[in-house]
């Protein structure tokens, strides 16, 4: 039987244990020490580096990239110069044929109906090439060229049926789309030296450009 000094002694540990602050548990508990990662030291990040040049990786990975980008470009300007040298024939062998006809449109019919035809389906694969970065002004100013040649067909077709031709009116378009094709051949240049592409311009005029791989292409 316990006594009465032990009864009180247990009362007051219960009253002690009911009433403790958590708080203290943690000076009794074992303290764990988190990981540090690892300290890079600039040697080794040096020799990783070297390793990697020596390797030849960086300088292949920018090759790729440099042909992906000419390739890129490339691509573009042969569509367009496709497109555009497609319809660009067919408006002039149009314009030298009412010439010779004295601006008589009436057997000309047909040979306006196949050049309104070629300048709106290239015009529409125009609208479909996506211009890199460098040839976007180009693009622009060539889509307006040929909103100018459509609607020198457009009146002409118009002029056919009615029999209202006027040669000033023409010769507005025309003056018109003369001076939009003025300003291609600058643009033309002013991507190529934006994209780094080495070019010459040949004698007749022309354009030779120069891409990754050795790869030489003409631009009129």
């Amino acid at each position: 039987m316990a006594t009465p000094a032990q009864k009180n002694f247990r009362k007051q540990m219960k009253q002690l244990n009911q009433h403790r602050d958590t708080r203290y548990d943690d000076i009794y508990r074992p303290v764990r020490q988190k990981k540090t990662p690892p300290k890079w030291s600039w040697g080794v990040i040096g020799f990783i580096l070297l390793a990697l040049f020596a390797s030849g990786l960086p300088m292949k990975i920018y090759n790729e990239l440099t042909i992906h980008h000419d390739q890129k470009i490339r691509s573009y300007l042969q569509e367009r110069e496709q497109y555009f040298s497609s319809s660009d024939q067919s408006f002039k062998q149009l314009m030298t044929k009412i010439n010779e006809a004295n601006g008589d449109l009436s057997s000309l019919k047909m040979d306006i109906n196949e050049t309104d035809i070629m300048v709106k389906q290239n015009y529409l694969k125009l609208m479909e090439l996506q211009p890199p970065r460098d040839f976007k002004d180009l693009h622009t100013k060539t889509m307006e060229l040929y909103v100018i040649k459509q609607a020198a067909v457009d009146y002409l077709a118009s002029s056919s049926q009615s029999n209202t031709y006027h040669p000033e009116i023409l010769s507005t378009y025309i003056e018109e789309s003369n001076l939009k094709l003025s300003q291609l051949h600058p643009l033309l240049i002013k991507g190529l030296q934006k994209a780094n592409l080495r070019y010459k311009i040949n004698q007749d005029g022309s354009l030779t450009y120069w891409v990754k791989e050795d790869y030489a292409g003409g631009i009129e």
